[in-house]
């Protein structure tokens, strides 16, 4: 442990992927929220914009809230994505995850010049259409990092096990949550009881992930101990989503105590 990380537990990588184990959810979300600052910086010293990929979930609130308070990042020159949305739910709903984004994030950064395109989840009527526009967008400008929590299940956005295709051939789908997934929403506290989970959502694919240059993935918390352990120490295989990260080179998993107790 040195002077300049106090927090730091250990440091490790399987396969491709680094591992940072800090002492608590808040250390290891400001040492995400730094090591994405920097990753924006080097990416505007290569080009003029940067595209960046966000995760809407309570695990991503200590590093959102470190991103806000760098003051160093210029959101000018950045375009902001996400991940995922509930099919149904309107923007203003509160477990929508773009009124997540927009209370943690947006709303603090636009002044700054901070753009964002997110799914439009209530439109449920042509839900192939607008797959098919996100994806458009996200051809046109490749995300050059994704900024990532892992599912109790294991999934990253909702790519849950009985969904994953590492090797889907779309980049944007609809797609029914599994049961797992649906108890985490209600664990998290977004909604009050199971039956209020909606049972679709629209979602980014595996094949998102695995072209991204930059993976900065947060996930803290006792509850996500077994899937912690499931992507570090198992098989590389759509029963786990989240083990796609290990052939990702510019990956990189910040966990706290909690989450990482299973991992020797």
């Amino acid at each position: 442990m040195s002077d300049q990380e106090p927090t730091l537990l250990a440091r490790f990588q399987v396969d491709a992927l680094e591992v940072e184990i800090h002492e608590t959810r808040a250390h290891a979300g400001r040492a995400a929220a730094k090591g994405v600052a920097s990753a924006i910086a080097r990416t505007l010293a290569q080009k003029n914009q940067v595209n960046i990929v966000f995760a809407a979930a309570p695990s991503q609130d200590e590093f959102l809230a470190g991103l806000v308070a760098d003051a160093t990042i210029d959101w000018s020159r950045a375009t902001a994505y996400h991940m995922d949305e509930y099919l149904g739910l309107a923007a203003d709903h509160p477990a929508s995850f773009r009124r997540y984004l927009n209370e943690r994030l947006f709303r603090h950064k636009a002044s700054l010049g901070l753009a964002a395109r997110l799914i439009p989840g209530e439109k449920v009527d042509r839900p192939l259409f607008t797959c098919a526009d996100y994806e458009s967008l996200l051809l046109q400008t490749p995300p050059d990092m994704i900024c990532a929590g892992i599912g109790e299940n294991g999934h990253l956005a909702f790519n849950d096990p009985p969904v994953a295709d590492f090797l889907d051939p779309v980049l944007v789908k609809v797609v029914r949550l599994d049961a797992a997934c649906r108890l985490q929403q209600v664990n998290d506290g977004c909604f009050e009881q199971l039956a209020d989970v909606p049972t679709h959502a629209y979602t980014i694919t595996i094949p998102v992930f695995l072209r991204a240059p930059v993976i900065s993935v947060v996930a803290p918390g006792p509850r996500k101990a077994q899937a912690v352990l499931a992507t570090l120490r198992g098989p590389v295989t759509e029963a786990c989503p989240a083990t796609a990260l290990r052939g990702c080179a510019g990956a990189k998993l910040y966990l706290d105590r909690d989450s990482a107790r299973l991992v020797s």
